[in-house]
């Protein structure tokens, strides 16, 4: 296998955040955070994927992190540092794969994102467990140890109790255009691991499914590619 080969990938499930500002969060609608900077914990769940033929189905991905200023309207002075958690069933082959998604090397919105990312402070490989109701009344999260995370759909005295309350065309989607927003309340925020600049804690939360594809053939590394097929990993532990 040559440095030129190509691969096509797509990545479908649901994304959730935890975060500082108020609900509902400013920053998913192009907005500057509440308190001007923004300390979350964000999750991932791959419901269906491929990376070539590895298959990367039922993977999970958290983040943990922090930013300051509008990230959505090219602020220069807007910085965002974070970690990645990735699941610990994943084999060498779907490290690798994931590893290359989410840190932008293979393209499509996460590309986007991880351009944002002025300092990355590791990647580790842990347990996730995710949980969603069927019908959106809750979701959470849960990496033991370091992270616990459980949210409840924002409802209200005027809300029809058999709807969501959702968001259609999201100016500042953090899973990239064309997906619609849930929002729900934090009813547990316990996340360490991450040296966060200040004490906090989860107020906001909203739920967006994605559905990711590259936005063009691009090169892998074949040193990865070969080692992971030894059954080795040039990841990070």
């Amino acid at each position: 296998m040559s440095a030129t080969d190509t691969y096509d990938w797509n990545l479908k499930g649901d994304w959730f955040d935890v975060c500082s500002c108020k609900l509902p969060c400013p920053c998913s609608f192009a907005q500057e955070p509440t308190h001007g900077d923004c300390l979350f914990t964000l999750v991932w769940h791959v419901s269906e994927g491929h990376w070539s033929d590895v298959e990367l189905s039922n993977l999970g991905v958290v983040a943990q992190g922090e930013f300051k200023g509008n990230m959505w309207i090219g602020d220069p002075d807007a910085t965002m540092k974070l970690m990645f958690y990735i699941d610990e069933s994943a084999d060498a082959r779907q490290r690798i794969a994931l590893e290359r998604i989410f840190t932008g090397n293979e393209g499509g919105w996460p590309a986007e994102f991880a351009s944002l990312i002025e300092e990355l402070r590791g990647i580790e490989y842990v347990p996730i467990n995710f949980d969603k109701a069927d019908d959106l009344a809750s979701w959470g999260a849960e990496i033991p140890g370091k992270v616990d995370l459980r949210v409840e759909a924002l409802t209200g005295p005027t809300a029809d109790p058999s709807r969501r309350v959702t968001t259609a065309n999201a100016p500042g989607a953090e899973v990239g255009p064309g997906q619609i927003a849930t929002w729900g309340v934090v009813k547990k925020d316990h996340s360490v691991g991450f040296e966060w600049s200040h004490e906090h804690r989860g107020e906001s939360s909203k739920l967006f499914p994605f559905d990711w594809r590259p936005d063009g053939k691009v090169e892998v590394v074949s040193e990865e590619l070969a080692s992971a097929q030894q059954g080795g990993c040039c990841c990070s532990d």
